[in-house]
C-alpha cells in the first residue's frame, strides 16, 4: 500500500532535491555567522547564564 502510494506520486525526487538544498543552505549560513560573529558578542554570550542583571551582584563583583 505505502508503496503503490509513493509510486503514485510524480516526481517525488524533487522533494528530496529541494529538502538537501534547504538543509546546506541553513547549516552553510550557520557556520558562516559562526565564523563571523564578535569575539565580544561571544563573551557577552558566555556570561549571561552567570548574570542575574541586578546592581547588587554587580557591586559585589566590583569589590
Amino acid at each position: 500500500m505505502v508503496r503503490d502510494m509513493f509510486t503514485s506520486i510524480g516526481d517525488l525526487e524533487f522533494y528530496g532535491v529541494i529538502s538537501m538544498i534547504i538543509f546546506v543552505v541553513f547549516f552553510g549560513l550557520l557556520i558562516l555567522h559562526t565564523y563571523t560573529i564578535k569575539k565580544k558578542d561571544v563573551e557577552g554570550f558566555s556570561n549571561m547564564p552567570l548574570d542575574d542583571g541586578s546592581k547588587e551582584s554587580d557591586e559585589i563583583q566590583d569589590s
